[in-house]
Formats: structure tokens, C-alpha cells, sequence
């Protein structure tokens, strides 16, 4: 169903920079209506060379031309890593374009209406060198006289040296099909539509679809590639620079080097209600980044730096930089059942906070969605007794004030609510002292923005401001009232109404 366009806003990425184009976008992928063909093996007529083609996907998309399908190729072609996860890099090795039809590199029939117009050579170089080979691949872009095609063909010296993140085909391909040209027989078919599908030449009939797995694959390539090719039409353009203050190879390395220690352990040990493998691996990717960023700003001759997480949660995150060798601890209000599991070695503490008055003796301060501790962190840093000041790192979620309130936000074209609050936060920060950075992380989660505090030389020009704002906390701030005395007073509820009815 379409959303209404009054819930637009509340839905806009931090990256967003036009809340029209944005909301242009959600209505158009609100349309997304895909066909998927894995439960039967049903074979297409694709206009090019062969005649095995099993569909897997198809969905039709409104008022977009080729161009812009074409523009999705070619970022998909340049950096595979994009729709293939394993993928580390790609390596262009010959990439050529022509218009005639006699291209010595395609092995398509050439003809006036089916020729190539591209032909890339390229190596997927995979994230985990020791383990995972690399694969060299023919990628054709191909116009047919139904529309254009994009195949990719693997290259290994036997298919059984095909590696685990390649799917088992001879080939694949994405297509864009223009309107009235195939099925031209469906009664569904509207004129203005034109259809993006996702077809195959299988190693062995129906080996694309043996498993959940592939499936889901399958699924999602055909979401991203319609919302890509919309986004295209809209010229709408992602406004985030990964990669800023961490670099993205330094990155990369930690990350798969914790994931392989840690992940699978956590995933299938997790004793909270909550997706093991959404908080899993957040907290890696996090840890990953932390630790490098730490690598960059401390000074190598010094001992590793300390820190607190407050409104640390379930403790993954201070568990993992404790196990990493990195010494402190995390604060929340409310103890969780994994912290049991994390041993000795842990330091994670159940106690409220009331953040006007508390200090702390660290070189990092953490506050990961921490809510209404996250403005207060700067004030913290600034008045905590650490020899240098503590930086601070702050990954921010739902807006709170310094009062604990949650704030609301007029938003303005280009703006987000999320995007304003981060402002808020980072002014803040300023006028606290402090030299502000901020980063997009790479993690599974819209609220990504990573803000980074370190003091300057004169730690006494601001102390008017937050001593000011040090009073106006004593006066207003209001403490979470903590989940475990939430519970006892519904049970108490729950048990006066259960004793007046029996009365």
C-alpha cells in the first residue's frame, strides 16, 4: 500500500538533501511489486544466444528509460563489492565500448538488433585473500531487440573452482525489458511500465534455487536493482562520505578480523530476546572502527587508551574491546542476562546516572544510542579529570535534550529530524570545546552517524557555557525511570485489578 504522504519525513535518511526527492523515491518504491520464480524452473526468450534462460525475478517499474538502468550497470560492474558483500574490490582489467555490432569480444549473435555495446573484463578480489579465491569475469552489455541486457560470465579454469560467494551459473544476467516486448500477453501490463528481470543459465536445472539462501539472494538483488534504477530516475544522489576518519582498508581488515573471533560464537550463544545477528554484528563493525580510530589518535608510545560506555546495553560492545585488550567498562541502568555469560573479564555496572554530577578518570567516553545520556557526554568530557580530557565518541538515536526530554525538530528541505539532532549535538560539542568530526558508519542501522570529540588547547574557553549548562541540568533534568521498576509497577497494577475484581 502506498504510505501516506504525511509519514514521508519521519522515514528520511540522515543523507537525504531534498525532502521532495526523498519523498518521490519512497512512493516509487512503495510500488515495488516483484514476481519471483523459484518454486518452478520457467525458461525466457531473451533475445541473446541461447535459449536456457531460467527467469528468477521479475518487477515492472514505472516512467524510467535505459539510461538509467544502464547507470546502475555501471556502478555494479565497477564495484561489485556493491551487491556482493564477500567482495573486498574490483579490478578492472579491460573495459571497451562500441557501438559496432561486430565486437570481436562478444560471443552473442550479431545482428542490427542484437549487438554489444560494452564489454568489461574484471577480477573480484574477495575480503578474505587466504581463504576465498578470486574470479575473473566477462561482463556484456548487450542491446537486444526486446531492450538491454547485462551479462555476467564467470571465467574459471572448471566450474567446480567456481567459489562460494558466485552463484553456480554458466552465466547471469539483469535486463531491462521495454514496455510491450515480452509477455506482451499480461493482462497486468501497463504501457508507461517497463520491466526489470534477473534471469540465469543454471549449471544444473534449478541449481539457482536449491536453498533459502539463494533464494533470499535472488530477492534482494531484484529489490536493490529496482530501487537503484528509481533512484536514477530521480537524480537523486546520497550526500555520505564513508571512510573519512578511519580508512576503509584499515577497516575492513579489523572488521573481518573480530568477526571471524567473535561472531559465530555470539550468534548461536545470545541469550537475549533481541536478533543476535543484527546486534552481533553492529557492535564488531563498531568495535572495528573504534579500535582503529584509537590506533590513529593515540600516540603509539603511550599505553592503549581507556574508556567507559555509558548507556552500554547489553555489554557486547565493552566486551569486545576488553577482549581486544583495551581496558574500562560500561554503565547502564539495568543489568541484562548476556553480561553473565561475558566472564570476569567484563567490567559492566548497574547503577543510574545522574549525568550533572558524574565524572569520570578515562580517556574515552562511548555513548552508542545511549538517548538522553548523548548530549550530556560532551558537558562530561569537559569536566572529567583525565590527564589530556577524555575524548569522546557518540553514535546518536532518539533525540533527547539535556533535561532527558525527547525533542522535536521543524524540518526544512535537505533536512532530516535525525540530521538536525546530529547538528544539535555537534554544536553543542563546539561550544563545549571541543574539534568535531563525523563519520557514516558502515553498520546495519539508519541511525550510522559517528560524532568524535577531542578537546583543544584552552580548556577553560568555554567553562561559562557549561557551568550554565550544569545548572540548568540540576533544575530540569528528569532520570529514565529504569525498565526493571517500570515492570514491578505494571505487575502491581495488574495485581490491585485482579484483587478488585475478585472482590
Amino acid at each position: 500500500h502506498l504510505m501516506q504522504s504525511e509519514n514521508y519525513e519521519s522515514q528520511l535518511g540522515a543523507e537525504a538533501t531534498d525532502t521532495h526527492t526523498e519523498a518521490l523515491r519512497l512512493a516509487s518504491f512503495a510500488k515495488f511489486k516483484p514476481t519471483y520464480y523459484h518454486d518452478e524452473l520457467k525458461c525466457v526468450s531473451t533475445g541473446l544466444d541461447s535459449n536456457d534462460w531460467r527467469i528468477l525475478a521479475e518487477a515492472e517499474i514505472e516512467d524510467s528509460e535505459d539510461l538509467h538502468f544502464l547507470s546502475v550497470m555501471d556502478k555494479w560492474i565497477r564495484e561489485a563489492e556493491l551487491i556482493i558483500p564477500p567482495i573486498k574490490n574490483t579490478e578492472i582489467v579491460e573495459d571497451t565500448s562500441s557501438s559496432n555490432h561486430n565486437d570481436p569480444h562478444s560471443n552473442v549473435n550479431r545482428s542490427a538488433t542484437n549487438y554489444v555495446i560494452r564489454h568489461v573484463c574484471r577480477v573480484l578480489v574477495p575480503k578474505r585473500k587466504n581463504k576465498d579465491p578470486t574470479i575473473r569475469e566477462h561482463v556484456d552489455i548487450v542491446r537486444t531487440k526486446n531492450g538491454i541486457f547485462a551479462r555476467f560470465i564467470p571465467q574459471p579454469a572448471e566450474t567446480m573452482e567456481i567459489p562460494f560467494y558466485y552463484p553456480r551459473v554458466h552465466e547471469f544476467a539483469f535486463g531491462y525489458i521495454e514496455s510491450g516486448s515480452m509477455d506482451s500477453d499480461d493482462k497486468n501490463h501497463h504501457e508507461s511500465s517497463c520491466k526489470l528481470i534477473i534471469v540465469a543459465r543454471e549449471l544444473d536445472t534449478g541449481s539457482t534455487t536449491v536453498t533459502s539462501k539463494q533464494c533470499m539472494i535472488w530477492k534482494d538483488l531484484i529489490k536493490r536493482l529496482y530501487k537503484w534504477t528509481a533512484t536514477e530516475r530521480f537524480g537523486y544522489q546520497k550526500r555520505v562520505l564513508h571512510d573519512v576518519i578511519v580508512g576503509y582498508d584499515a577497516y575492513t581488515a579489523k572488521y573481518q578480523e573480530l568477526k571471524a573471533k567473535y561472531a559465530l560464537h555470539w550468534v548461536e550463544n545470545w541469550p537475549e530476546q533481541t536478533d543476535p545477528r543484527k546486534f552481533v554484528y553492529e557492535d564488531i563493525a563498531i568495535a572495528s572502527w573504534i579500535i582503529c580510530l584509537w590506533q590513529q589518535k593515540q600516540d603509539p608510545q603511550k599505553q592503549r587508551p581507556t574508556f567507559v560506555d555509558l548507556g552500554c546495553g547489553n555489554g557486547l560492545l565493552v566486551h569486545l574491546l576488553n577482549s581486544e585488550g583495551f581496558s574500562g567498562y560500561g554503565i547502564d541502568q539495568c543489568s541484562r542476562k548476556v553480561w553473565n555469560n561475558f566472564g570476569e573479564d567484563t567490567d559492566l555496572r548497574a547503577q543510574t546516572l545522574i549525568p550533572y554530577e558524574f565524572t569520570v578518570d578515562v580517556d574515552w567516553i562511548i555513548g552508542n544510542h545511549a538517548d538522553e545520556l548523548v548530549p550530556w557526554i560532551p558537558v562530561i568530557a569537559t569536566r572529567s579529570s583525565s590527564a589530556s580530557r577524555p575524548g569522546f565518541i557518540v553514535i546518536p538515536c532518539c533525540p533527547h535534550d539535556l533535561s532527558g526530554s525527547k525533542m522535536s525538530f521543524q524540518v526544512i528541505p535537505g533536512q532530516s529530524k535525525y540530521h538536525l539532532y546530529v547538528n544539535y549535538i555537534v554544536d553543542l560539542a563546539s561550544k563545549c570545546g571541543f574539534g568535531v568530526e563525523k563519520e557514516y558508519l558502515r553498520i546495519p542501522s539508519t541511525k550510522n552517524v559517528a560524532i568524535v570529540g577531542t578537546l583543544g588547547t584552552d580548556t577553560n574557553a568555554n567553562s561559562l557555557f557549561v557551568d550554565n549548562l550544569l545548572q540548568t541540568g540540576a533544575q530540569e533534568f528528569i532520570a529514565r525511570v529504569p525498565d526493571s521498576v517500570k515492570n514491578e509497577i505494571r505487575l502491581e497494577k495488574a495485581r490491585e485489578r485482579a484483587k478488585a475484581l475478585a472482590d
